[in-house]
């Protein structure tokens, strides 16, 4: 009974953890665009491909993502596929015909990013690491309280309280 927030902390600061973790996987991957993706350029989607993405559970789920063709600075005509995957196909920048601004490698023009994705991953990135933060201090608080009350350090401490009263 006395280490009943033990389970609680330990699940707060794993889940914690994992939320920091994806947060810094996401940062690398940021900063990695952010070195390597230096070109800029308008492109058009011809194309709307999908994929299966499994979870968990392995139960699958349609992907759908752009197929988009755009200019390089040195005069290559590329086509690619986006990596950023939609719920549902009418999502995907362009589908109203509309070009849409990119940023991508002059070193592998195939490699590419839409400048709207990136602005998504760098508004969602964030609340990673604010969720990760809180629900890691929750699970060492809960983990540390959980430690007080096996080394009996809560009872010394309410008996002083009581005896000071």
């Amino acid at each position: 009974m006395r280490a009943l927030f033990f389970i609680p902390g330990v699940v707060c600061l794993f889940i914690g953890l994992i939320f920091l973790l994806v947060f810094r996987l996401g940062s690398i991957e940021d900063e990695r665009s952010e070195h390597s993706m230096i070109a800029q350029g308008w492109a058009k989607l011809v194309d709307t491909g999908r994929r299966l993405k499994y979870d968990y559970k392995n139960r699958s789920r349609t992907v759908y993502y752009g197929v988009y063709e755009y200019d390089t600075v040195d005069g290559q005509h590329i086509s690619s596929a986006s990596d950023f995957g939609y719920g549902n196909p009418i999502d995907i920048p362009g589908t109203q015909g509309n070009m849409v601004r990119i940023r991508y490698n002059p070193n592998n023009p195939t490699e590419f990013v839409l400048l709207e994705e990136q602005a998504v991953s760098r508004t969602v990135l964030p609340s990673f690491r604010k969720i990760g933060i809180i629900l890691s201090v929750l699970g060492i608080l809960f983990s540390a309280a959980a430690i007080a009350a096996i080394l009996g350090l809560f009872d010394s401490l309410l008996y002083g309280l009581i005896m000071s009263a």
